[in-house]
């Protein structure tokens, strides 16, 4: 079932001719899930987003929070692409900054659409305070060596895959609270969000496979394990998860 999963969220963000380097970076990935399964692959996580998503409040909550917290991730990659001084990859990540300062404002758009005048002002205004600017200016830092690039890429590519799994299972939640006359401006906004997430989730796995090349595989994959163990700490301790089994596919909405 885990090379389901992966198959169905990573595979299929890839491109269908995939280059060597994504597939190095599919190895490793596999490798690392075939020892632990992270918990978004997961029965209790399905069940739990599902009894969550039957308070509409808890979706709108889902929405801002998702809001603030891709604000933070476009702050912490302008730092990394400040850092970084191979040039296609600086442009990959200045890229990836502006996507999710976009999608800050996104995230408070679908709130508009699927629950119009819910979102009180004085929470708005706290929100958008946060925002990240949308274009993002490249300043001088002291630049980090290929090993630590590689670090940071794992965890954003992580990251980025878990991001790819929620989108996939509010989709249809949202579709269902929307009102029927914002459902075309809804559904263009998900593709949007949808389309950059798979590009990220592209680029970071061609960069990665790349980079290992650099490195002996053992300490490459001790290091891909060891980054997905944290994450899933992380996960566990921000969303409460427990693994006990797959969740089920038909929870997943294809686009």
């Amino acid at each position: 079932m885990t090379i389901d999963y992966v198959a169905r969220f990573i595979e299929s963000a890839l491109d269908e001719q995939a280059d060597i380097a994504t597939h190095d970076y599919l190895r490793l990935f596999g490798g690392a899930v075939a020892h632990h399964v992270p918990p978004y692959f997961l029965a209790d996580y399905g069940h739990s987003f599902r009894l969550h998503v039957e308070n509409p409040i808890w979706v709108l909550q889902s929405l801002v929070s998702n809001a603030i917290k891709e604000g933070e991730g476009s702050r912490d990659l302008a730092k990394l692409a400040n850092a970084c001084t191979t040039a296609g990859l600086v442009d990959d990540l200045s890229q990836h900054v502006e996507d999710e300062a976009g999608h800050c404002r996104m995230y408070l758009r679908l709130a508009d659409l699927v629950f119009p005048d819910a979102l009180p002002e004085d929470v708005r205004s706290a929100v958008e305070i946060q925002f990240p600017p949308v274009q993002h200016s490249q300043i001088e830092a002291a630049s980090l060596e290929p090993w630590k690039v590689l670090d940071y890429l794992i965890q954003v590519n992580l990251g980025e895959v878990r991001t790819r799994i929620h989108q996939k299972l509010l989709e249809p939640v949202l579709e269902a609270y929307c009102p029927h006359r914002n459902l075309d401006m809804l559904g263009r906004t998900l593709c949007k969000l949808s389309g950059d997430e798979c590009s990220h989730i592209r680029y970071t796995a061609r960069r990665i496979g790349e980079l290992s090349k650099e490195f002996s595989p053992i300490r490459v994959e001790k290091l891909f394990w060891h980054r997905l163990l944290q994450f899933t700490e992380y996960t566990e301790r921000e969303l409460g998860s427990q693994r006990v089994g797959d969740f089920a596919t038909s929870l997943i909405r294809d686009r």
